[in-house]
């Protein structure tokens, strides 16, 4: 008997140091090593073994505590949580989802009414509001305890730093939410650190968590995270249930959870799981579940708390298998800076319901620290559900016949000898057809000229022919030569030259962005335009001038320094002015970039103005109004009486909500 109790012992520690290890990696590194699924299966060993012997109890137990300790020197940034931030308890299985359904039914009365939400994967955390002013934004840490991070907060566009209403919340107010990040940043975030020859981030989550420690809240800004708001705390709340909640919180200027639903009974909570396994592979940004909360808040209260998670609310989280495909080629590509990326075709592979063909493989270090043979067997999954991405190697079915990768010595193109740079391969010939050919399809891309009709395909071929060269070519495309490409009809030929001229009317920080200057996107363009009103000032600024702007550094006023030294680079600047394009500020405000290439759709009777006069207004903010909902929408905006338009939007990728008053404090602010 002593022996037994002696091996229970053991392995109840064994698993408290496990878990509280992984607890450690997973909060405070943000680098686990274990899936979500693996750690609680351990964990509910841990709590089964600890119920059956309660003389074992230890309130340090991970079974008992939320998140990590907060290991910080600086103790001044923590802050105590008024209200207790707690965790949610997971569940991997339609089966387990009922159980503990029909138990809340039990517990209360057959009628209860669930409130269900998308689960965003990012950091949690805590955002206090005095007056309607934000005063602290603190992390969840232990729940206890967070870290005060209210200054990276405040860079964060979709949490308001004033509540917007008419004075109709609490005078002191927590709301609770997820802080994330869109994969399309991080696909940004690792195109930067890729260039300088550092590591890529693995996941959204992991970044999202990272950047909230980061001390330079400019560099903050520059990750464009977002947050999700799900849960208000304070005194003489103006609402009794969540589903109230969400739409108040939103009418203070929050975001809140795509396509929440209202679930009358647990059918209704199962058939929405069964909609998001399917929607959720659409959305920009990533999911790992669905939250599952008793609506009404005297329920809420009737059922409370254990020590580590509400009763009342519960996780049910999508579990997620890697892919096996079997590598069979390399290919290597030439961006237009030059940068060769190299690029694993496999063999077709099924992930999260698309078929895969290639896969990044990023640089020569990443092939290196894996230990990529030609011929491996990859296991691959989606970064965010979207981007996919290599994991490991299936070493087991490494043939004996397989061979390593070298990288290459030529380029892929033009066969120009590669330069090393800072562990990257660079094909430094500027009349590389691939760089030239990147580089005319970064000028028309959506964020910089936005010409659209005029593809990745048709460009290649019009350069095939001879008819682009150079970026100003494109102002002396002809008919006749579009007419030379396959497929190119009358009315496509129109549409392209259209929308050509068109991008004529693009303002200067566009067009400095649509140049391609290495290190140089929206944001630093937008930086350089404010202190160079011209082309002329900013080709003839020195590298000092350059660098005693904030947020320019080293690389990048060397960059520019380096670009506009090249006879080719001014010769093409002059061109595109000679072809009219807008290289004069018109001292643009900052709320300009919020309209700006935007596009906006309006459904409901405005109070302060009609409609025409608001499209108006959008359009002369450089901003696209659209009768219908359709993909090119990014915010309808709603008056009263609003229609089936709303509807529609909460279908589509990336349409955001603003209300009346919300749309006219942005005008406002950019008078």
């Amino acid at each position: 008997m002593k022996m037994k109790k002696k091996i229970i012992t053991e392995k109840i520690n064994q698993l408290r140091k496990e878990l509280a290890n992984h607890n450690y990696k997973y909060y405070v590194l943000d680098h686990p090593d274990i899936s979500d699924f693996i750690f609680d299966k351990k964990l509910r060993e841990l709590s089964f073994l600890e119920k059956k012997y309660p003389e074992l109890y230890d309130h340090n137990s991970p079974s008992i505590k939320i998140g990590a300790e907060i290991h910080k020197i600086d103790y001044s940034s923590i802050y105590y949580h008024k209200y207790k931030m707690y965790s949610l308890k997971n569940v991997y299985s339609k089966k387990e989802l009922i159980i503990w359904l029909n138990k809340i039914n039990k517990s209360i009365n057959f009628n209860t009414s669930f409130v269900c939400e998308p689960k965003y994967d990012g950091v949690s955390i805590s955002l206090i509001y005095q007056n309607g002013s934000l005063t602290h934004a603190v992390t969840r840490g232990d729940g206890e305890k967070g870290e005060n991070v209210t200054k990276n907060v405040q860079t964060i566009k979709s949490i308001p730093l004033k509540l917007i209403g008419k004075n109709n919340y609490p005078s002191y107010l927590e709301i609770r939410g997820e802080i994330f990040l869109s994969v399309k940043n991080l696909l940004k975030i690792n195109e930067r650190r890729i260039k300088i020859g550092k590591t890529p981030y693995n996941n959204p989550r992991n970044t999202a968590s990272g950047t909230l420690k980061i001390h330079d809240y400019k560099e903050v800004a520059k990750r464009e995270l977002d947050c999700v708001a799900f849960n208000a705390s304070g005194k003489n709340l103006p609402f009794h249930t969540q589903y109230e909640a969400l739409k108040a919180i939103n009418n203070w200027g929050f975001m809140t959870p795509e396509t929440t639903r209202f679930c009358k009974n647990v059918d209704d909570v199962i058939h929405f799981i069964d909609f998001w396994e399917v929607y959720r592979k659409k959305r920009p940004y990533q999911t790992d579940g669905i939250v599952i909360k008793v609506n009404e808040y005297q329920k809420q209260y009737v059922l409370g708390y254990t020590n580590k998670y509400p009763r009342w609310a519960i996780a049910y989280k999508f579990k997620q298998k890697p892919s096996e495909t079997k590598l069979l080629n390399l290919t290597f590509q030439v961006g237009r800076t030059g940068i060769i990326t190299p690029v694993a075709n496999v063999a077709p592979v099924s992930i999260s319901g698309t078929i895969v063909k290639r896969v990044t493989l990023y640089n020569n270090n990443f092939i290196k620290k894996n230990g990529i043979y030609y011929g491996d067997t990859l296991f691959l999954e989606k970064g965010g559900d979207i981007i996919p991405k290599m994991t490991k190697i299936n070493f087991e079915k490494r043939s004996n016949k397989a061979s390593p990768i070298f990288f290459l010595k030529k380029c892929p193109s033009c066969n120009d000898t590669l330069i090393k740079i800072n562990e990257l391969y660079y094909c430094i010939n500027k009349n590389c057809p691939s760089k030239r050919i990147r580089k005319i399809i970064h000028f028309v891309s959506d964020k910089a000229m936005n010409i659209r009709n005029i593809g990745n395909k048709i460009i290649k071929k019009l350069y095939e022919k001879g008819f682009l060269y150079n970026l100003y070519d494109l102002y002396k495309l002809k008919k006749k030569y579009l007419f030379q490409i396959d497929r190119i009809k009358e009315k496509l030929a129109d549409n392209i030259l259209n929308n050509i001229e068109e991008s004529k009317k693009k303002p200067y920080h566009r067009v400095l962005h649509a140049l391609g200057i290495h290190h140089v996107g929206e944001d630093v363009s937008k930086k350089l335009i404010e202190n160079f009103p011209d082309i002329h000032s900013l080709m003839n600024a020195s590298y000092e001038n350059l660098i005693s702007i904030p947020g320019i550094g080293k690389k990048i006023s060397q960059s520019i320094i380096t670009y506009f030294s090249i006879q080719e680079n001014k010769h093409t600047i002059n061109m595109l002015i000679k072809y009219g394009l807008n290289f004069k500020s018109s001292k643009e405000k900052k709320y300009f970039y919020f309209f700006d290439g935007k596009s906006f759709v309006f459904t409901g009777k405005m109070d302060s103005m009609t409609r025409n006069k608001a499209k108006s207004i959008i359009e002369s903010l450089g901003g696209r109004v659209y009768n219908t909902v359709n993909n090119k929408v990014n915010f309808i905006i709603v008056g009263k009486n609003f229609g089936s338009k709303l509807e529609k939007s909460m279908n589509k990728n990336t349409i955001k909500i603003l209300t009346e008053d919300l749309f006219l404090y942005m005008i406002k602010n950019h008078e």
